[in-house]
């Protein structure tokens, strides 16, 4: 059985009459923890899934098994970390140990979740405001890395199966437009942002494959 959860309630309504609920942070604000939550553990789901699915790996834990995946997965997740220190101030030490262990849950063997499970629904998982375009595109703002979030990007755009209405939509906008226009038909950038020539030169790569 997993053991890993974290609980965190806004003190904001309780006036300082926090109840004690056992295993709640209480805490100022949200936003923080919300984004640690969105962009270490479901980046880096997603993250291990497509790149797991590209390999030819049906089992998640399976793909953080190999070494060169669990190498990009890390990446992805050493960008995330930066925003998170940079944006709202948290620890690098305390988002280190957070990054770690998800890391350990994710590979746990005794999970059933496979790569095309939780690969699923692309479009969405590419969108503006999610896992991977919301997180490089605040690090593009700030002149920050954000390689490894890219490449876990160009994974995404991999992601071909009949199984996944959303996967088939991707490869159809793909095989149909310009890499500027698909870029801001999947992931809502504007011309002007600087992430979006990032975005256009993988989009242009998967298309070239």
């Amino acid at each position: 059985m997993e053991n890993f959860f974290e609980w965190a309630i806004h003190r904001g309504p309780f006036g300082g009459n926090e109840p004690n609920i056992p295993g709640v942070t209480w805490v100022e604000d949200l936003e923080p923890y919300i984004e640690r939550k969105l962009f270490t553990v479901n980046t880096g789901h997603a993250t291990s899934a497509w790149f797991g699915y590209a390999a030819g790996i049906e089992k998640l834990s399976d793909a953080l098994a190999d070494e060169a995946i669990f190498e990009r997965v890390a990446a992805v997740l050493a960008d995330t970390a930066s925003l998170i220190v940079a944006k709202h101030g948290v620890d690098p030490e305390v988002q280190q140990a957070y990054v770690q262990k998800i890391l350990k849950r994710f590979a746990n063997p005794s999970l059933p979740d496979t790569t095309l499970r939780v690969g699923r629904a692309p479009l969405r998982k590419l969108s503006r405001n999610e896992r991977f375009i919301s997180p490089a595109s605040q690090l593009a703002e700030r002149g920050m890395p954000r390689e490894g979030l890219l490449a876990a990007i160009g994974a995404g755009l991999l992601f071909d199966t009949a199984d996944d209405p959303e996967a088939t939509a991707l490869q159809a906008i793909l095989a149909s437009n310009t890499a500027e226009d698909a870029t801001a038909t999947i992931t809502g950038l504007a011309p002007e942002h600087p992430l979006f020539a990032d975005v256009v030169a993988v989009i242009r790569a998967r298309q070239g494959a």
